[in-house]
């Protein structure tokens, strides 16, 4: 892993004094009413902002109903202790995205979106409100295809009921993030409390110079994709010091194309790169951690001091569509991971690292140069590192990895399965497979040392393995104590086939013999 050295370089608006101008929006016409929509009134105090030279617009204690807010440059939007800016629930209030800004077809925006801007932030101590749930079916489950049933363990019987379970819930049309922002820099976002998220809460993209701080994110974590922290296609970014609960993803490094075509600030090199995050608290329906999606590049990324509570999946990264992945970080992450009910992507895995197509036109990028450093999970499913031919995953080096794999209340009823979703196509993406505690396929140079692999509680035959490694080339293990997860003539503590070059030191398991089967051929 090499060293990543990069300058943040801020414009702390509501720090330094630059803008001594106020405008409260009071002022320009806006009322604390649960029947008045304050879009008009705040978007006019942002523009004279913004027009006279910037400085800071003011939003007071209060409650202020709004649509589609346009956060323009050199504006600092404050909001003081015991304000909420609160999402409109008529989604007419919101503004539609540019036509290929975003996904195909009709999408709208959110509470904020800034597109093409500098020197902006959003401070203080008030509350960012999305209103997500109204928009929601209650007690209405979204389910995915029936189709997606067919190469489960269950079959059938892989959610067979409706109920809501955990989720996710059905929704009418909804509102965008509740803050876009894109191709813009010089970005601060410090102290803000976000909550019920109708999608996802931040999307930063295509930008450059962006930090992130001592923010709460508090979703309804029934909602689908009400992720925490998008940062795409971004450079020079730091997250740290933020507790998020996201109804998906939570911490998110993509490579999405972002904003429009022709624009004046932001990301030139259009790559994720150089983005740090540090000191968080997450709990996620999906992954706690994703590194990948989208076209774009994605590399110098530090994930360090990061507690993961509650979550469907701990770590995970995605190549998909060309786009290549290194030099990615990880340290000092505490994981717990259970099932959930059908309709999140995760199989509880505390570390998921894949590269698979996702559609017949592409194929995946690849990743490397991915380093682990004092892991400790505990999980309902194992470790997962799956790339469709050896030269798509490599150089993955974990140091000091602890995992505890036990059951839950689902793990009969959706456990038992590999989830590679999204996936070209349907057999790839969710299919049924035996659980070891770390299972690699088609990599090329892992490098795993102090590994401790237990089981607690296993129940279900489909948990097999200690560790189980296929197609590879390049494998060493060093210090290790690993154990089957059932004393069974067909089981082995590490499991060794199709691949050349494999090397075992020091094994720790000093109890018992530790049971090992080598390859019979050469991969």
């Amino acid at each position: 892993m090499h060293r990543i050295v990069f300058s943040l370089i801020f414009v702390l608006l509501a720090l330094n004094g630059t803008y001594s101008q106020t405008f409260n929006i009071l002022d320009f016409g806006a009322k604390s009413s649960e029947s008045y929509v304050n879009t008009e009134p705040i978007n006019n105090a942002i523009k004279q902002c913004s027009s006279l030279g910037g400085g800071m617009v003011i939003i007071p204690k209060g409650k202020f109903i709004t649509g589609t807010i346009h956060l323009k440059s050199n504006v600092n939007l404050r909001l003081e202790t015991g304000s909420y800016l609160i999402g409109s629930k008529d989604v007419n209030h919101y503004d539609i995205m540019p036509e290929g800004y975003y996904y195909s077809g009709k999408n709208l925006m959110g509470l904020i979106f800034a597109n093409d801007v500098e020197n902006i932030s959003i401070t203080g101590e008030g509350v960012l409100d999305g209103r997500g749930t109204s928009f929601m079916k209650k007690n209405t489950r979204f389910a995915p295809s029936k189709d997606e049933r067919k190469f489960t363990r269950q079959k059938e019987k892989f959610r067979e009921e409706l109920k809501l379970e955990d989720g996710p819930l059905k929704f009418n049309e909804r509102p965008g993030h509740i803050l876009t922002i894109s191709n813009s820099e010089n970005i601060l976002i410090q102290n803000i409390r976000f909550i019920d998220a109708p999608k996802w809460t931040i999307r930063i993209g295509g930008s450059n110079n962006v930090k992130i701080s001592q923010i709460t994110i508090n979703n309804n974590i029934l909602i689908p994709n009400s992720d925490g922290i998008h940062i795409t296609s971004s450079t020079n970014v730091n997250v740290s010091n933020s507790n998020i609960i996201a109804g998906d993803d939570a911490l998110i490094v993509t490579g999405f194309k972002s904003g429009m075509e022709k624009y004046t600030f932001g990301n030139n090199s259009k790559e994720a790169k150089n983005i740090i995050f540090d000191n968080c608290i997450v709990t996620s329906k999906s992954s706690g951690i994703r590194v990948g999606y989208g076209e774009k590049p994605i590399s110098n990324v530090i994930f360090s001091n990061i507690i993961i509570n509650d979550s469907n999946r701990g770590i995970g990264i995605f190549s998909r569509d060309d786009s290549d992945i290194r030099n990615i970080s990880f340290s000092n992450i505490f994981i717990e991971t259970r099932l959930h009910s059908d309709g999140w992507w995760g199989k509880s895995e505390p570390i998921h690292i894949s590269a698979i197509k996702s559609s017949t036109k592409g194929n995946p990028g690849i990743i490397s140069d991915i380093s682990f450093n004092n892991i400790n999970a505990f999980s309902e499913s194992g470790v997962v590192i799956y790339g469709e031919n050896i030269n798509s995953i490599k150089n993955v080096k974990i140091n000091d990895l602890r995992v505890k794999l036990t059951s839950g209340i689902f793990t009969n009823k959706y456990g038992g399965n590999f989830d590679l979703r999204p996936s070209y196509s349907i057999e790839k993406g969710l299919f049924a497979n035996e659980i070891p505690a770390f299972y690699a396929k088609g990599i090329k140079n892992l490098e795993l040392n102090d590994i401790l692999l237990e089981w607690e509680n296993p129940l279900f035959d489909f948990f097999t393995n200690g560790l189980e490694i296929e197609n590879f080339e390049n494998f060493s293990l060093r210090n290790f104590k690993i154990h089957a997860a059932f004393d069974r003539q067909e089981l082995y503590d590490i499991k060794i086939s199709n691949g050349k070059n494999y090397k075992l030191f020091d094994d720790l398991s000093f109890n018992k013999e530790t049971k090992i089967k080598y390859p019979t051929s050469k991969y």
